[in-house]
Formats: structure tokens, C-alpha cells, sequence
């Protein structure tokens, strides 16, 4: 009987599109001999695709060498099969944005160590430019 269309009825009427399964009227999806498999199949796939969680991971990241260091062991995990490609996605993400915040502190500290040399040369010009008006 395989190849010939599933016997079941919708419940517009209209009949099932999908093929009988070997010695049987039915698809696989309306055969009631199938049940238990077709529920296996449910609670398989349902887990399909899910990440399971990574272990708890203690690594800071502060400085450019953490963020190297992070990058490193995440795309040896990868490789290794360890970590999901979508989970090294996010790592990479992230490591991006830690970068670009690292780069900022970086920026700010060098700007105030160079206002604390200036000041006192400021203080004493605007006094400078107020005797001289």
C-alpha cells in the first residue's frame, strides 16, 4: 500500500495529502498503529537544537590579554565540539563589546592623566590672560 494517499479525513473534509506508510492506510502522522513512535518522535524533537548550559566559568575579562585568552578557549571548545557554534557567536559578540569598552577606559585614563599635567598650566594661563585684560 505504500505510495498511496494517507486515508484520513480532516476535519474540513478534505483528505490527507501525505502517503501511507508500508501496510497501512495511513501516514505516519494519522496511523493509529504509530503512536508510541510518532510520540517519541515528538519528545525527540522537541530537544532538538537545544543548548545545553556551559559549565561555570570563573575567567574575567578586563583587559585585552582576557579577552584573547576568552576567544582562544572558545574557539578550541568549538572545535573540540565542546561549545555550540551559536554559543561561540554570542562569546564572539561579546568579546567585541568588551574590547570596545576596554579601549574606552583605556581612552579615559589616558585623557585625565594628561588633564592632571595640564591643569596647573591652565590655571596659571587663565590668570595670565585676566592680568593682561
Amino acid at each position: 500500500m505504500a505510495g498511496e494517499q494517507c486515508a484520513h479525513i480532516r476535519t474540513t473534509g478534505e483528505r490527507c495529502r501525505g502517503y501511507a506508510v508500508t501496510s497501512s492506510r495511513f501516514c505516519f502522522a494519522h496511523d493509529p498503529a504509530q503512536a508510541l513512535k510518532r510520540d517519541d518522535a515528538r519528545r525527540r524533537g522537541g530537544g532538538a537544537g537545544k543548548i545545553g548550559p556551559l559549565s561555570e566559568s570563573s575567567l574575567i575579562v578586563r583587559s585585552m590579554g582576557d579577552v584573547l585568552e576568552l576567544i582562544e578557549t572558545t574557539i578550541n571548545d568549538v572545535r573540540a565540539g565542546r561549545v555550540d557554534v551559536r554559543v561561540a557567536n554570542a562569546v564572539g559578540y561579546l568579546a567585541n563589546v568588551s574590547v570596545k569598552v576596554i579601549q574606552q577606559a583605556d581612552i579615559e585614563a589616558r585623557l585625565e592623566a594628561l588633564e592632571s599635567v595640564l591643569e596647573p598650566d591652565r590655571a596659571s594661563a587663565v590668570l595670565a590672560r585676566r592680568r593682561v585684560a
